[in-house]
Order: C-alpha cells, then structure tokens, then sequence
C-alpha cells in the first residue's frame, strides 16, 4: 500500500484548502457581478418545432473555455460546447506541446476576462504562496494544463468530451450540426457556431516538398503522435528551427536517439520575438482598425523576420553534445535508400532513421472536414483582387477575410448569407484581428470582443421581438396608491 509522507500530506492539504477557499472568492466576485445574468435571448425553433441551440462551440480547449465562459456572462446560456478528446486532454498541452515550459510571461492575465481571482497567478498563490509564485520562473507546460483544468471545474463549465462534430449542414434555422460520442449520434439544430478548433483546425502541416513523398511512419509532423521510446539509438532529423522544431528535436535527445541534426533554412540562428513587443492594449485593440495593407505589412514583416525559439528550449537541447545545427540547409532532394532517409540541401548530404517537421502549419479554409461542403464559398484574402498576385504576402493571403465579429465571409456577396454565422475563433483569425484568439496574451481581449458580436448580432436579427417586447412591457413601478389625491395615472389604473 502507498503511504504518502506526512511533509507531503500536509502540502497538498493545504493547497485543497487554499483552491476552495479561491473557489469561494471568484464565486462570490461573481455574484456581486450578477452572474450568471438572465438570458435575454429568444427562443427559436425549427420549422417542425424543435428547439435550436443558440450558440454551438466546437473546441474545448483555452479558447473554447474562455469563449463559453464570455458567452455565459453576455446572458448568452442556450450552448453546449463540445471536446473530442479525454476530460483533461483538450488543447495541444497534453499532446504535442513537447516544451517544459510556456513561452508567455507567468504574469499574463490569459483567459481571466478581467476577474483577478481567475488569473494563473491566483491559482499558483493558492497553492503555493507568495513566496512559491515569486520562486517560480515559467509555467511549466503541465502546471498550465492543472490550470486550465481548474478553470473549467471552478466555473462549472459543461464540455462535453469525447464527443466529435462529424458534420455541419445549412439549414433555415441556421445549421443542423451531427455529433457523434462513441456510438451514438445526435442531430442538433444551431443558429450560431463557434470553432475553436486550436491553431490545426483550419490548417494542414506545412510539410516540404522534397518529403511529400516521404511522409508517413517515418516522417512525421510535431503535431502528430511521435513514439519517441521507438527513437532510442536512431539518427533523427528535425527540420525547421521553430519552437516546435528545438522541442521536439529535445524531446528526441531525452529519449536516447544516438544524433539529432536540425536542419533550418534560414542562414542564422534568429534572435528575436518581435510580436513579444505587441502585447498592449494599443495593438490588440487597434490592429483590425489598420487598412489591409498595413495589417499585411507588419504580419509578412514579423513572419519573415522568424521568431526566435525560447532561450530554456535552446538551452534544453544543447546540453546533449550528439546534437548537430545545419543552417542554409533548405530540402531539395529525399532518397529512400534502404530503412534510412537521405537528406539532401545545396550543401549537405544526411542520412537518418526518422524525420521530425518542425516546419508549423499552413492555413488551408478546405482543411476542416465539417467545412468542406462549403468551403468553396469562404473568402480568403487571396480573393482581394488588390493582393491576389502580390508575391511578398505568401501565405498570409491564405487566411480567411473575417469580420468584425470574427465571422466568416462570402466570396460572392448574396451567394453564402449563412457563413455570417460561422464563427472563426482561431489562429486563423490572426490577419483580421490580430493575435487574440490562439496565444495566452490577449485570449480575453479576443474572447470578449467575440462575444459582444455575437450578441450584437443576436439582437439585431431579433430586434422586432424585442421591440414588440418593449412595447408590451407593462410591469408597474408606481401602484396608484403611492398619491393619495392623485387620479391621473399613466397607463389608467
């Protein structure tokens, strides 16, 4: 039997304590702050009498957690939020978020929508105290998770895990969605969907030409599930000098492979995070003001200057010495020669057991299955005639052009009215809105300003009800007794 040491029973006692009694205070902030608030919104019904969900979510992950929680507090309670994965295993963290730890600042108010209660910092001191949260240097990558976790169970948030959106179809209602959780399926109608799908949900992995061919068990993309026990003793190849690619290339030295050879493309190692300078209120407000140009500008200008990988992820994978750095080493040619890959760059010829993209991923509006049937009809920056054949935007013109309200557009105006219903709450969203809806800086500022369309949008579809509401609302403030001699009264006694 496994007897924990009283040291140890004592500190998790005391953190137990410590949580509930921070759970006591954020429930209690919120009910001074009247929440949850009454829903205001109208009922609708299909065209056979079915009730319709007001708003779907679809990712459970920090985005869909902040997103569910902004549409509680708008008086928005009519939505179910839906996770494919385990309970706890929703988002990259538990997945292929190989780093120790996060890149952003501890002292980000991340997904708190403004209740300082709600932050990481007063989770951590809950716990572990003033003296533990001044101790502590970066959030480890599981911290973060036990995090989000608690944030979920502390507001009482209904995702529904395990459960997938197999299809989403156009209806009048707005869509009829098809979820499936294990064997069982369900027909939902819908008026308004939220995906927040984390930064692969409307993309594919960016994988180099020379290894299309080679992609598979023995070429796989980070994002993927990598067997790195099956790496033990084997030469490994990492391509790309991303974050991404510096973890997993240290995840790989962790797990005994005999050499790791990183290949970059670019001719020096980058030293700089320029969007580090863009967490302000300035920026995350102002950047969808920016004319298209100027948005685009400033995104191919950080984008081409690369981001430089975290100073403990680089430390992490040079401390091993059979690590090997190849710069200018862009792909132009794989050969299968036996069981080994053969590399080929202008200036290298290197053959190993397994290869690792580290290369991110690209935005591709086809790449979501649920959007396929039409996916034709989004528009894309790419359809801006102004930019179509402009060559220094690349990718950029990739992403969808979204509205105000994070939605989704119609390339032929009148031809989609439904995709004003869709909303893109992504990395995806990142040339529209700016950095508010993937990374932990700004997830609230995008999460709010989300929301306040959508509730806009809601009321303003509805507004003859609610007009016709304020016209018949009679409930009296004054009694006719308040004026003993008064007889005038409006409406009449």
């Amino acid at each position: 039997m496994h007897v924990i040491h009283p040291v140890w029973e004592r500190i998790l006692s005391e953190s137990q304590i410590g949580l509930e009694k921070l759970g006591r205070r954020i429930r209690r902030d919120l009910e001074m702050l009247q929440y949850p608030p009454a829903d205001w919104v109208i009922p609708r019904q299909t065209n056979d009498g079915q009730p319709v969900l007001d708003v779907a979510v679809i990712g459970g992950g920090m985005c869909g957690l902040v997103a569910t929680f902004a549409l509680l507090r708008a008086g928005i309670s009519n939505i179910r939020t839906f996770d494919s994965n385990e309970e706890g295993r929703e988002g990259p963290w538990p997945k292929y978020a190989r780093m120790e730890t996060l890149r952003s600042p501890k002292t980000l108010a991340g997904p708190a929508l403004g209740l300082p209660s709600l932050t990481f910092q007063a989770w951590y001191e809950a716990q572990w105290g003033r003296d533990g949260w001044a101790e502590l240097g970066r959030i480890p990558t599981q911290t973060w998770m036990d995090y989000l976790i608690w944030y979920r169970e502390v507001l009482s948030l209904k995702i529904e895990n395990r459960t997938s959106v197999e299809q989403i179809e156009v209806a009048d209602h707005g869509f009829n969605i098809r979820i499936k959780y294990g064997v069982i399926e369900e027909e939902i109608p819908v008026r308004k969907i939220i995906l927040a799908t984390g930064r692969e949900g409307m993309a594919e992995p960016r994988i180099p030409s020379p290894l299309q061919d080679a992609f598979g068990p023995q070429c796989q993309h980070s994002s993927e599930d990598i067997n790195f026990d099956g790496l033990h003793g084997k030469e490994v190849a990492i391509i790309g000098i991303s974050a991404s690619a510096i973890d997993n290339a240290a995840t790989a030295l962790e797990a005994g492979a005999s050499m790791v050879h990183i290949l970059a493309r670019a001719p020096a190692v980058p030293r700089v995070n320029k969007m580090k300078s863009t967490v302000y209120s300035g920026f995350t407000n102002g950047f969808p003001r920016l004319s298209l140009a100027e948005r685009m500008d400033l995104l191919s200008y950080v984008f081409k200057y690369r981001v430089a990988p975290p100073q403990n992820s680089v430390q992490r994978v040079w401390k091993h010495k059979n690590v090997k750095l190849h710069l200018d080493a862009e792909l132009t040619e794989v050969k299968k020669e036996k069981r080994k890959l053969l590399l080929l760059t202008r200036h290298h010829r290197i053959k190993v057991d397994h290869v690792i993209l580290g290369t991110g991923f690209k935005i591709n509006v086809n790449a979501p299955r649920v959007l396929k049937p039409f996916s034709d009809e989004i528009k894309t920056f790419r359809d801006t005639k102004s930019l179509a054949d402009n060559k220094t935007f690349g990718e950029l013109l990739d992403f969808p052009d979204l509205g105000s309200d994070f939605e989704l557009q119609e390339k032929v105006l009148g031809k989609s009215p439904y995709l004003k219903n869709l909303h893109e709450f992504t990395f995806a969203a990142t040339v529209s809105h700016g950095n508010v809806s993937g990374d932990i800086p700004a997830i609230s500022d995008g999460a709010d300003r989300l929301v306040k369309g959508i509730t806009a949008s809601i009321f303003q579809e509805d507004f003859p009800k609610h007009l016709s509401n304020l016209y018949s609302y009679e409930e009296p403030e004054l009694h006719g007794d308040e004026i003993p001699e008064n007889k005038r009264w409006w409406p009449e006694l």
